[in-house]
């Protein structure tokens, strides 16, 4: 195998890394969701039985433990940023992808402490969810790959 035919092989198992982990995400989420509205309405769960931890679990540690994920998935989508940059550009924009990375968590948390202080949790709630979403999903790998290419393209001398 060349190092083309290498390339173009880790980029596709790079690719196929991000939509696994972001549907094992998604499927995770959606159980745990539906499995804290069976324990809320006292209602017979519709979560997958493929998860068997989580019809163990009470109401509680199974809420403060989408915490505990939205964390791990977090870093772990930003590590796979960086090495999916890393396989396509053969460099890994560390401190680009930390930047955006730190300000979604600045936004997430700046919008908590204001529905905190305001009264308005609930609906700062779903604000700080969005850029908490963001960050753990491959939208910043799916902005960073074209811009990063029309950067590169772009520095070249137009004569």
């Amino acid at each position: 195998m060349n190092e083309s035919q290498r390339k173009k092989a880790l980029i596709a198992l790079s690719v196929a890394a991000v939509v696994a982990i972001g549907f094992f995400r998604e499927f995770l989420f959606m159980n745990i969701n539906e499995q804290l509205f069976a324990l809320w309405y006292d209602e017979p769960s519709r979560a997958s039985d493929a998860i068997p931890l989580l019809k163990s679990l009470d109401y509680y540690p199974l809420y403060y433990s989408k915490w505990i994920l939205t964390a791990l998935f977090s870093v772990l989508f930003y590590g796979l940023t960086i090495g999916v940059l890393h396989v396509v550009f053969n460099r890994t924009f560390w401190k680009e992808v930390a930047l955006i990375y730190g300000i979604l968590i600045a936004c997430s948390l700046a919008a908590m402490a204001y529905g905190y202080f305001t009264g308005t949790l609930h609906d700062t709630y779903l604000l700080a969810r969005l850029f908490m979403g963001v960050a753990q999903s491959p939208l910043i790998l799916m902005v960073m790959i074209p811009g990063i290419w029309l950067r590169k393209n772009n520095e070249k001398p137009l004569i």
